[in-house]
């Protein structure tokens, strides 16, 4: 049976290898699937994680955009869907934080 009636928000945020992970912060990807083309595009390309969002069965994923991604400079405070990219949390691995 579903409930769709969840109090359950997502986390604020999530540790991942030792650090905490936050919306505003940059990861580097390590896509573990290899399932397709994007996979082997995005591995090793570093992004900003936008939201942490979770799903009904628990799993936690992290919405991110590329850093370099050309099309960054044209948003206005939104995230055009095909801009987003959601990884797991063990697909990550964080970038030290800038002072």
């Amino acid at each position: 049976m579903n409930d769709t009636n969840r109090d359950d928000a997502p986390p604020v945020s999530i540790v991942v290898r030792g650090q905490e992970i936050r919306p505003g912060q940059h990861v580097r990807l390590q896509p573990r699937a290899q399932a397709d083309a994007f996979d082997k595009l995005l591995m090793g390309k570093t992004a900003r994680v936008e939201a942490i969002q979770q799903d009904f069965e628990d799993r936690l994923y992290l919405v991110v955009t590329l850093d370099d991604d050309p099309g960054r400079e044209q948003w206005d405070e939104r995230v055009l869907p095909g801009h987003r990219f959601f990884f797991f949390p063990e697909e990550i691995e964080p970038l030290e934080r800038e002072a």
